[in-house]
């Protein structure tokens, strides 16, 4: 009985809530059983509520409901598919009839059963990447074969893909009618999520005005918004060719960022040129290579957070070159190797501390970033292991960041902690670098364990847009006093470069500002507006393929 009393009193509290102020999950949406029985209005309806919501929506299709509804016989309806793709909507494979339970079979019927369904599809023009079981229900046996013949296998308590398993459990408010009376639960649920993704599924015999009320009131109430901030890519792709390095840089991070540069430019265009150019500021960086593995900059101040900085960068710039393919070779990747495992020992001692060793949140922003790339180069070398050890330390490098980080969003200044920022000034400069950090982290945890960093990544940035000027761009410095001053567009627009290219969109801030500032070669817009023409690239090829992130 008090068990009841705890649930109702639960359910009244999450009714009672107005705003909703726990960091927000990317919304995901499923809608199961659409075959052309159904009208398909109430669809388009939810695709509008939608729209400017979800992060991802896929609509599985039953490719031949109850063995007499080919799908390939309908051409109105495999038009209607075929408007939902230009929508951008994923287009998956929802068993073959949906009768019984079809899927709880050995591997040998599953496959003869996805022959089946492949065949269909391909009759109708669509060749669906994801699929999801009738009622969830598999068998190990099957779930293999699925697992092996499609990219994304949609279960009730996650997403089996490629790149493991993500547990994201789904849930399903839509009753078609009596909808109020679910409110309270849905609400719940989602302040109850801990996860980075929330899936909500929406089955097609439910789709009625009722529920449709409700999911509008819902998801409102929720605050969700997709990542579908743009950039002008046509003025990156200008800017990226303009701000092309001249052959001799001196330094360590100015050789680096060269070094990324041509990287991107060679993920973006394929040039053959920018991998010649790679392997003029790649060569720079290994012969400056120090014995134990760091670098250290020849000309600057050599504190310990400076010498961190500058071993970051190097690995960071080595390591995405190399897993970009502009730069190859046992010597690379012995640099690498060097360079990650420096990190790593540098890092050990940051985090035994508990993260009050007196290195400054840039430096500790860029160790995280320059060991979640050692791990992607470590992987792409066969040696899963080391690149687990480096994707572990960046996540406790990332949690440093997370307790650094002040109500505001904003990192410190100055290699201690202050109670409050306004004891001394926060630059973009900290801000971008940490931000950049938090980035990498959320890239390295593992799925399920990413929404803090989501959230500290989302503050950091919008304080970052709280330091904006009238004029697009973004000042440098909040001084104790309270007034701004100076210019960190540049650093800004790095950190959502960055950012991106872990996943977390926050838009191309000062891009047009900077444009029209920037005369000369710049070694750190040089390489945001790279990133961020290699972003687009990669994101690209990903929307070809249809293969939505694992």
């Amino acid at each position: 009985m008090r068990l009841l009393w705890l649930i109702a009193a639960l359910l009244l509290l999450a009714s009672g809530v107005q705003h909703f102020e726990k960091p927000r999950p990317a919304l995901w949406v499923e809608v199961h059983d659409l075959s052309p029985g159904y009208a398909t209005m109430p669809l388009e309806r939810l695709l509008d509520i939608t729209g400017g919501r979800a992060e991802r929506v896929v609509v599985f299709v039953i490719p031949r409901r109850g063995g007499v509804e080919p799908i390939s016989e309908y051409p109105e309806f495999v038009d209607f598919l075929r408007r939902l793709e230009d929508r951008g909507v994923e287009v998956g494979a929802h068993g073959l009839t949906h009768r019984g339970f079809e899927f709880l079979t050995t591997r040998e019927g599953a496959a003869e059963l996805t022959a089946a369904v492949r065949r269909e599809f391909r009759r109708a023009g669509f060749e669906p990447r994801v699929f999801s079981p009738p009622r969830y229900l598999v068998s190990p046996q099957a779930l293999e074969q699925l697992s092996w013949e499609y990219h994304q296998v949609y279960l009730l308590d996650g997403v089996v893909c490629s790149g493991g398993f993500l547990p994201y459990y789904t849930r399903e408010f839509t009753a078609g009618r009596e909808q109020r009376l679910l409110m309270p639960l849905a609400r719940l649920s989602l302040l109850l999520t801990r996860s980075e993704v929330y899936r909500l599924s929406v089955h097609m015999a439910y789709l009625n005005n009722e529920s449709l009320r409700f999911l509008q009131e819902f998801l409102s109430w929720a605050g969700f918004e997709a990542e579908s901030r743009s950039c002008d890519e046509e003025l990156a792709a200008g800017e990226a060719l303009r701000m092309e390095p001249p052959p001799q840089v001196r330094g360590v991070k100015r050789n680096a960022y060269a070094l990324l540069y041509a990287a991107n430019m060679y993920t973006a265009t394929g040039e053959e040129r920018y991998r010649a150019m790679a392997e003029r500021y790649a060569s720079y960086l290994l012969t400056r290579q120090e014995e134990g593995g760091g670098w250290r900059e020849a000309e600057g101040e050599a504190t310990s957070s400076y010498a961190l900085l500058e071993s970051a960068a190097a690995t960071w710039a080595l390591s995405q070159a190399y897993t970009s393919g502009a730069i190859a070779g046992g010597e690379v990747e012995a640099g690498i190797r060097r360079g990650g495992d420096a990190l790593l020992r540098r890092t050990e001692l940051l985090t035994f501390f508990g993260c009050n060793f007196g290195l400054r949140p840039n430096a500790i922003g860029f160790a995280a970033l320059g060991l979640e790339k050692a791990a992607e180069a470590a992987q792409l070398m066969g040696e899963p292991l080391r690149a687990e050890d480096y994707r572990r330390k960046a996540v406790e490098v990332g949690e440093c960041l997370l307790k650094m980080q002040l109500r505001s969003g904003a990192w410190y200044d100055g290699p201690y902690r202050l109670p409050w920022y306004s004891w001394r000034s926060v630059s973009a400069w900290y801000q971008g670098m940490a931000l950049s950090g938090v980035a990498a982290a959320y890239a390295a945890a593992p799925p399920g364990e990413r929404l803090g960093f989501r959230e500290s990544a989302e503050r950091g940035a919008g304080f970052l847009e709280r330091m904006r000027r009238g004029d697009g761009g973004y000042y440098g410095v909040l001084h104790a006093n309270g007034t701004p001053a100076g210019d960190g567009s540049i650093m800004v627009l790095q950190a959502y470069a960055i950012a991106e290219s872990f996943g977390l969109r926050f838009g191309c801030g000062a891009l047009n500002y900077t444009a029209s500032g920037v005369k000369n070669w710049d070694a750190n817009y040089a390489f945001a507006v790279s990133q961020f023409l290699a972003n687009a690239r990669v994101r690209d090829e990903r929307d070809e393929h249809r293969r939505a992130p694992c």
